[in-house]
């Protein structure tokens, strides 16, 4: 495997790399020093030889690219003889607009310092190598899932999907205010891995703006293969639905029993839930919470206006445990990503971005016509004042899909115009054609 050594420094080289196999399917040393080293970042046990040969084949299948940085003249026998200091990985990951098109992402990954060596820079130097190859490789926008909230900002990452964890309580939840519909069968886990699990999700994706498309690793887990331990999972049950008269599968959902302790309550936890119909959804729903010998069903990726809501016998059963950030995008190509995008309405704008890094900095026309946007790059970047609407790169990221308002960021003096009218025009024009919604990590 060859490394590429680049920004030498008297204490660090940082160097750029695919991860690869033997011919067992075993990683190589550095792949495998590699993964150790994100495992301590993120708090993991060391994995197995056999999870390590299974985690690796997934880097490759999902065409990762490594970035690691590594400490000159190591201490003798401290981990930094083979472990990088820093790590960080990259690969295509599509971002689904809702309407059937997507745009491939810069996916960002397994970012990791290691305490000793935190504040030396280390995260910038990653962070501003990967965004330069991801405009070399040609990515209009780069996304991630964040472990911590406060990061990636002042990288020129905004918030562009919120998801919340919630639970109902069965005694007080059914009966739903308006019937379901179609049928729900339980089926063997094992059935639904075997391709329709993936065909469904594939149908979910194309209709759900903000739905980016799974990593290799993800499938097993969600189908119930593994635990997130990456041990065989032996409590996971499934379910699906199909419409009436119809033997076309257009939802499933994946979960577990735990027992509460004494005093506690028995919960259902759901694995995964995915539906291409709206009455998919409400039909899994329900199923879950006719579910006998448990107390709450609780689910950790509910869409921000989710319909559970208004059909529950009893709002009240609903509540919400947590809400965070979820998907961050940062925008690499002003012209390419909103050329890419449906819109609801038409109008022009007059668009000034700033950009600390330099990739998307200047000021652009955005023309809207019958649903398709044509975007302009103006001569003059440098008449911020005389734009309609101008904002940092990181708020341009928050506003691409739909689900964070401009009018929103202008009330909390991120984006600036002159005339109110016009955040009002661009949220018309960004309105998506269903809530966007993200239930896959990365």
């Amino acid at each position: 495997m060859a490394l590429i050594n680049d920004e030498s420094t008297d204490r660090y080289d940082l160097r750029e790399f695919r991860p690869q196999t033997d011919d067992q399917g075993a990683p190589d040393a550095t792949t495998r020093a590699w993964m150790d080293a994100v495992g301590v970042g993120f708090h993991e046990p060391p994995e197995s030889d056999e999870g390590a040969a299974r985690m690796a084949s997934h880097f490759v299948a999902d065409q990762e690219t490594f970035l690691g940085v590594y400490v000159n003249r190591p201490v003798a026998g401290s981990v930094d003889e083979t472990w990088p200091a820093g790590t960080f990985t990259w690969f295509p990951k599509d971002l689904s607009w809702g309407d059937g098109t997507a745009i491939r992402t810069q996916a960002v990954s397994a970012v990791t310092v290691r305490p000793t060596e935190r504040r030396r820079g280390i995260l910038r130097r990653m962070m501003t190598r990967a965004l330069e190859r991801g405009v070399e490789e040609g990515y209009a926008v780069a996304s991630l899932t964040a472990s911590e909230g406060t990061i990636y900002r002042r990288f020129g990452f905004g918030c562009a999907i919120r998801e919340r964890a919630v639970h109902v309580r069965r005694a007080r939840a059914l009966p739903f205010l308006a019937p379901t519909t179609g049928t729900v069968v339980m089926v063997t886990t094992q059935w639904l891995a075997d391709g329709i699990g993936q065909d469904v999700f594939a149908r979910f994706h194309a209709r759900t703006p903000g739905s980016m498309v799974r990593n290799t690793g993800t499938w097993p887990i969600v189908f119930g293969e593994l635990g997130p331990d990456g041990q065989k999972a032996k409590d996971v049950r499934a379910a699906v639905h199909r419409p009436d008269d119809s033997d076309e599968v257009d939802g499933y959902v994946t979960w577990r029993v735990v027992e509460g302790r004494t005093g506690e309550d028995t919960r259902i936890e759901i694995v995964d839930l995915v539906y291409t119909t709206d009455a998919a959804y409400l039909s899994l729903w329900e199923f879950l919470l006719s579910i006998d010998l448990n107390d709450v069903v609780v689910y950790k990726r509910s869409r921000m206006d989710d319909p559970i809501v208004a059909a529950l016998a009893d709002a009240r059963s609903y509540d919400v445990d947590h809400e965070e950030d979820h998907v961050w995008l940062r925008v690499l190509d002003v012209a390419a990503v909103l050329q890419s995008r449906p819109y609801a309405a038409d109008g022009s704008l007059t668009i000034a971005v700033t950009d600390s890094l330099g990739h998307a900095s200047g000021t652009y026309r955005l023309d809207v016509r019958e649903a398709r946007g044509t975007v302009t790059r103006l001569a003059s970047d440098a008449d911020v004042a005389g734009s309609d609407i101008a904002l940092d790169v990181a708020d341009l990221g928050a506003l691409l899909i739909g689900s964070v308002s401009p009018v929103t960021l202008a009330a909390a003096g991120l984006l600036r115009a002159m005339d109110p009218a016009a955040p009002v025009l661009l949220r018309a024009m960004l309105t998506p054609p269903r809530t966007p919604h993200g239930i896959t990590y990365f």
